[in-house]
């Protein structure tokens, strides 16, 4: 039992990530596409790829602070835009209109997508979590 613990924590750093900066057109297409569209005013700071043992992300930072990631497939999972404006567009339609409903005042900050649904920070602090079809499902203060 030791000896197979030991083998796995000495295989951990083969498969840690490590963040290698890469040029953005070594990006996947969807990735670059995206960026594309929704950050056509913006300029790269740097982009990244961490590799994983059966996966692969990619971060690709802008120089106003904004920041992207993307699956390995180049889907976006994150949109962080605590400091720069967010790109409204990114949201599905259902949850751009509940924020103008509901807040609209308060500017997105943040939003993580996955396979369960979406997670919405707004620069007030809520959290506004939401099912794939963009009904909300819970918010948190």
């Amino acid at each position: 039992m030791l000896a197979s613990l030991s083998l796995l924590v000495a295989a951990v750093p083969v498969f840690a990530s490590d963040g290698r900066p890469i040029d953005v057109s070594e990006l996947p297409a969807p990735a670059r596409q995206f960026i594309e569209t929704h950050f056509a005013d913006a300029k790269v700071s740097y982009a990244t790829v961490e590799g994983r043992v059966l996966d692969k992300e990619y971060e690709v930072v802008f120089t106003d602070g904004r920041k992207v990631e993307f699956g390995k497939n180049g889907e976006w999972e994150q949109v962080d835009a605590k400091r720069g404006q967010f790109p409204m567009a990114v949201l599905p339609q259902s949850i751009r209109t509940y924020l103008r409903q509901n807040y609209p005042d308060t500017p997105v900050s943040k939003i993580d997508r996955d396979r369960r649904g979406y997670e919405v920070e707004l620069r007030s602090g809520l959290e506004l979590d939401f099912d794939r079809n963009g009904r909300l499902l819970k918010i948190d203060d």
